[in-house]
C-alpha cells in the first residue's frame, strides 16, 4: 500500500464501542503521522483495555492491518501495522476506520476523524484524551451478550450469580458509568513516557510504587539511546512483577480446588474448563504435526522400523510441519536425522497419538483408530487437540523428556504455572516461573534422592527440570510461547515464556488469577 507524505497535522478522533447502550466513547487528539501500532496502544489505555488479545484495523475497502504476532498465527492475508501511518488510512476522503479488539469477545470500535487541525512548525504536541463517557467492559466477559448479563447481575445483589461475579471481577467498585478523564490522561502520559507495558493494571500499580526507583536507575546511566532506555524500563517493570509473583507463597485457591486441579483437572469444573474450539492446525504445533502423521496412516497405515519407529520419509514430512517458532532443541533436527527419536516434536506427537487412542500399533504397523480416522475425515481438530491434551496431562510420563530425576509432580503442578501466567501480556523467564511454582510446592525437592544430586542443588534441579519440560511439551502443544533470553546484564539466561493466544483462550479459569 502506497504511503502518503507525512502530514504536519493533528487529528481529533472520536472512538466509540459499537453495539452498546449507553454509549462508551472517547475523543482523542493525536498527530496524524503516528503509526497504527501507536494508535492501538493509545486506544487500549484510553478505553481501559488491557492489551491481552489480538486486534485488527480495517478500512472501508476491507484492507486489514494487525500486529506481527497475529500475522504469524495465520492471518497472512492481512498487513503489518507497525510502519503504517494513521494518515495513510484516515484522511479527508476516508474519515472512518474500524478497530476490532479480542477476536473472541469481538469488541468493535468505530474510529471517526472529526477535525483536522494544523500543526505549526516544530511545536510539541501532547496526545490527549479530550472527553469520554462510561467505563470500558471488563476483559473476557463474553462480548456484548456477556457484558449485558454482567450489568444485569450487578444490579441485583439477590441474583444467584452475584457473589461469584464479584469474585470474578475482583473489584467491588466496578461502576460501568465511571470515566475519569484525568486518570486516563495520566495513564496515557505514563505509557508514552515509559512503556506500553503500563497499559496493564497490575504492572501499572507496581510501577506507581517503584517509579522513584526506576527514575533513579535511568538517571544513573549516563549514555543510552532510545532502544537501550526502553529495554531497561521494560526489564525493570517485568522484574518487579516477577519478584512479586515469586515471593508470594500463598495458595491462590482453596485446598479443595487445588486438589481438584492437581489430580483431576479435566473434571474440575469449578476450577477450570476448556474451550477446544479455538485450536487449529495453525496455532497448535502438535496438530500440524499429527495431521501429517494421520494423512500418512490414513489408508494402509505406516510400516514401522524394527525399533518400532516411523520410517525416515514420514519423519521428514512431519519435520517439515514443525513451525519455526518451535526452536527449543531444534539442533536435534536441524542437521541429519537418523530416527524419529532425534526429533522430539515428532516422537512425542506419535506417543501422545497412541496414548490418546487416535492411533494404534498392530503387527508392526501404525494405524489410525476409528476415532483418529473420524477426526481426520471431518477435520475435528478441536476434538483432536483436547484428546492429546488429556493424554499429555494424565498418561504421558514427563520424565521421558529428559535425564532429570522422575519428579512426577511436575506434570500436575504445571497447572499452577499456567494459572499464574494468565495475566495480561505477562512474560517472564522460565526459571522465575519455576521458582514461583516451587514456592507454592516446596515438597517437590523431596522427590529427589540424594544420590541423584551431582552438580546442582535440589532446588536448582527442580527448576531446571520444570523449565525444560515446559518448553519441550507445552511449547509443542501450543499452550505457551517462548523466546530466547538475551541480556548480558542479567545473570539469567535461557528462555522467557508466556501463555500463547491459544493457551489463553483454551484454558478458561473459573477462579480469577491472583493480581
Amino acid at each position: 500500500m502506497k504511503k502518503s507524505p507525512i502530514s504536519r497535522q493533528l487529528y481529533q478522533l472520536h472512538i466509540e464501542l459499537e453495539g452498546i447502550s449507553p454509549s462508551i466513547w472517547r475523543r482523542l487528539l493525536v498527530p496524524s503521522n503516528i503509526t497504527l501500532e501507536q494508535l492501538h496502544l493509545i486506544i487500549q489505555v484510553t478505553m481501559g483495555w488491557q492489551n491481552c488479545h489480538y486486534h485488527v484495523f480495517q478500512t472501508k475497502d476491507k484492507c486489514c492491518f494487525t500486529e506481527p504476532g497475529a500475522l504469524e498465527e495465520g492471518f497472512d492475508n492481512w498487513f503489518d501495522e507497525t510502519d503504517v501511518a494513521l494518515s495513510d488510512v484516515l484522511h479527508s476522503k476516508a474519515k472512518q476506520l474500524s478497530y476490532e479488539y479480542d477476536f473472541g469477545d469481538s469488541w468493535d470500535h468505530r474510529i471517526t476523524l472529526e477535525k483536522t487541525l494544523p500543526l505549526i512548525g516544530d511545536q510539541h504536541v501532547d496526545m490527549l484524551c479530550l472527553a469520554g463517557e462510561n467505563a470500558c467492559p471488563p476483559e473476557d466477559c463474553g462480548g456484548i451478550p456477556g457484558y449485558e448479563n454482567l450489568l444485569e447481575v450487578l444490579q441485583d445483589p439477590a441474583h444467584p450469580d452475584y457473589q461469584e461475579l464479584l469474585a470474578w471481577l475482583d473489584d467491588l467498585d466496578f461502576d460501568p458509568t465511571v470515566f475519569i478523564i484525568e486518570t486516563r490522561n495520566v495513564r496515557l502520559q505514563m505509557m508514552l513516557d515509559y512503556s506500553p507495558l503500563l497499559i496493564h493494571d497490575e504492572i501499572y500499580a507496581n510501577f506507581l510504587s517503584s517509579k522513584n526507583e526506576l527514575d533513579n536507575l535511568l538517571s544513573s546511566v549516563s549514555k543510552q539511546d532510545d532502544w537501550q532506555r526502553q529495554a531497561m524500563i521494560d526489564q525493570f517493570l517485568m522484574d518487579s512483577l516477577e519478584e512479586e509473583i515469586a515471593s508470594s507463597g500463598e495458595l491462590p485457591m482453596t485446598p479443595d480446588q487445588l486438589h481438584q486441579l492437581l489430580y483431576n483437572p479435566f473434571e474440575a469444573a469449578n476450577v477450570i474448563s476448556f474451550n477446544p474450539s479455538v485450536a487449529t492446525v495453525k496455532n497448535a504445533p502438535i496438530l500440524a504435526i499429527f495431521k501429517i502423521l494421520a494423512e500418512a496412516a490414513q489408508h494402509k497405515g505406516i510400516k514401522l522400523t524394527q525399533r518400532e519407529n516411523l520410517p525416515l520419509k514420514v519423519t521428514r514430512q512431519m519435520v517439515d510441519a514443525i513451525p519455526s517458532r518451535l526452536s527449543h532443541g531444534s539442533f536435534g533436527w536441524s542437521s541429519s536425522i537418523r530416527s524419529e527419536e532425534d526429533v522430539y516434536p515428532v516422537h512425542i506427537t506419535r506417543i501422545l497419538a497412541i496414548l490418546s487412542g487416535l492411533c494404534r500399533i498392530q503387527k508392526g504397523t501404525l494405524l489410525l483408530t476409528a476415532k483418529g480416522r473420524k477426526i481426520l475425515e471431518k477435520g475435528q481438530w478441536d476434538v483432536c487437540f483436547h484428546e492429546l491434551m488429556k493424554a499429555a496431562f494424565t498418561q504421558f510420563n514427563w520424565a521421558y523428556l529428559d535425564g532429570y530425576p522422575e519428579l512426577s509432580m511436575i506434570r500436575s503442578t504445571s497447572w499452577m504455572m499456567l494459572y499464574l501466567l494468565d495475566q495480561p501480556d505477562l512474560e517472564m523467564p522460565s526459571d522465575v516461573a519455576a521458582e514461583a511454582v516451587l514456592t507454592v510446592f516446596p515438597m517437590l525437592v523431596d522427590e529427589i534422592p540424594a544420590h541423584e544430586l551431582h552438580y546442582a542443588t535440589a532446588e536448582e534441579t527442580v527448576i531446571n527440570a520444570m523449565s525444560h519440560r515446559w518448553l519441550t511439551l507445552l511449547g509443542l502443544i501450543g499452550l505457551i510461547e517462548y523466546s530466547e533470553r538475551h541480556n548480558q546484564q542479567s545473570i539469567r539466561d535461557g528462555y522467557n515464556i508466556k501463555l500463547s493466544e491459544l493457551g489463553r483462550d483454551y484454558l478458561v479459569w473459573m477462579i480469577a488469577p491472583e493480581s
